[in-house]
């Protein structure tokens, strides 16, 4: 295992946007815990991190994490904690303020923010999360960033409706002088399956890597590897990362009663972290131990000589209802 761990916890699933992407369906706050049941989740969080001699990287989302009332005090608890190397908050954007920015700017290890943005103009943003969107976020972005105090981190979900906005938002993100942008597919779970005909297919996720490798100057065969695209801004200059995938390597998520999935996008429970030991469902599923195998995979992920990739296992399972078959996505072309 590497020396970090990258938790993705969703402490609500309140939500003031029915994005119509969004993987989830209740939008309540019915299953959310309170501060007893966050509290024990967070420890079991933090004791296999000790016992694993690792650092956990948390993030806090939702549905929209500053709607719950208990996401200070977590923050505050969390940030006491030695094995929590950092903190961050996922968003739509919209509930920032003066006071907002302040009691986060106190949080020293609470360094990135990372706003939900799905388009370079409002009319593409606003077709999936709503009339006035788009302003308010850019408007909230300058107040963030008056302070310099957080990295600030845009989110483009790719669709067929906007992920030819690419290009034009990574321009917009210089003139933000935001520090990234994450790209990342769009899987079609809970209302995301209403429009599950907007996922990408093979020829359009090319076109998509292509803008990138155009812009970027980089060669085909090193994007293989990554089911997401990370593109930072520092110092006048521009950089782009792959992200891997994590499941059964170095991440996991929590939803809010507890319950442990690979990814969210992989909605699959694994275990009940109020109950079951973390250390005990990561080291313990056999989910997880067939997903750490390439020779498992089937089709051509399984034959593909890119020893690093297991192509994105989330698309596998939502298109195809198979976590093991061949990432629907993959334009590799083989011998």
């Amino acid at each position: 295992m590497k020396n970090q761990f990258f938790v993705q916890w969703h402490i609500t699933n309140l939500c003031n946007l029915r994005c119509e992407h969004c993987y989830q369906e209740d939008f309540s706050k019915s299953r959310d815990l309170n501060w007893r049941g966050l509290k024990k989740v967070s420890d079991n969080i933090l004791s296999a991190m000790t016992e694993w001699d690792k650092k956990a990287c948390i993030h806090l989302t939702g549905g929209e994490p500053l709607l719950k009332k208990e996401v200070y005090s977590l923050l505050n608890h969390l940030e006491g904690q030695h094995p929590v190397e950092e903190l961050g908050i996922i968003t739509n954007g919209l509930f920032f303020d003066p006071d907002v920015v302040k009691r986060l700017s106190g949080l020293s290890k609470l360094r990135k923010i990372k706003i939900s943005l799905d388009g370079a103009v409002a009319e593409t943003h606003e077709s999936t999360r709503g009339k006035g969107t788009f302003h308010q976020v850019l408007q909230n972005l300058s107040l963030i960033r008056k302070g310099g105090r957080f990295e600030i981190v845009l989110m483009l979900t790719v669709m067929k409706r906007n992920f030819r906005d690419l290009l034009p938002l990574l321009s917009l993100c210089r003139d933000l002088e935001v520090d990234g942008l994450i790209v990342e597919r769009f899987i079609p779970w809970g209302r995301g399956r209403e429009i599950r005909g907007e996922v990408l297919d093979k020829k359009e996720w090319k076109e998509l890597v292509g803008m990138l490798l155009e812009f970027f100057s980089v060669e085909d065969d090193c994007l293989f590897p990554y089911q997401a695209f990370q593109v930072s801004f520092q110092d006048g200059e521009t950089e782009l990362s792959g992200a891997p995938c994590v499941i059964g390597s170095d991440g996991f998520c929590i939803t809010p009663e507890g319950t442990f999935f690979p990814c969210r996008r992989f909605p699959v429970s694994m275990g009940d972290l109020l109950t079951d030991s973390l250390r005990e469902i990561w080291e313990g599923s056999e989910i997880l131990e067939k997903l750490r195998r390439k020779e498992n995979l089937k089709g051509r992920c399984g034959r593909c000589e890119v020893t690093e990739c297991r192509g994105c296992r989330s698309l596998a399972l939502a298109l195809t209802g198979d976590y093991l078959a061949e990432d629907p996505h993959c334009y590799k072309e083989f011998p």
